[in-house]
């Protein structure tokens, strides 16, 4: 049985095997935008402290 955050690492590298294989030339705009969007939501789930770092870097960065 794998733990809660197991479980998470396998969703995100399955999603990121999926983009990469679609390739990013065969994705609409916004079905890549969709999908990394996900991705993201993924990470976030892993690591809630990243929305407060990309924010930050956001910030520093405009």
């Amino acid at each position: 049985m794998r733990s809660p955050h197991g479980e998470r690492l396998a969703r995100l590298t399955q999603a990121i095997d999926e983009l990469a294989a679609h390739g990013l030339a065969d994705l609409p705009p916004d079905a890549l935008a969709e999908r990394v969007a996900h991705i993201c939501t993924l990470v976030e789930g892993i690591d809630p402290e990243s929305t407060r770092r990309r924010a930050h870097i956001t910030r520093i960065e405009n």
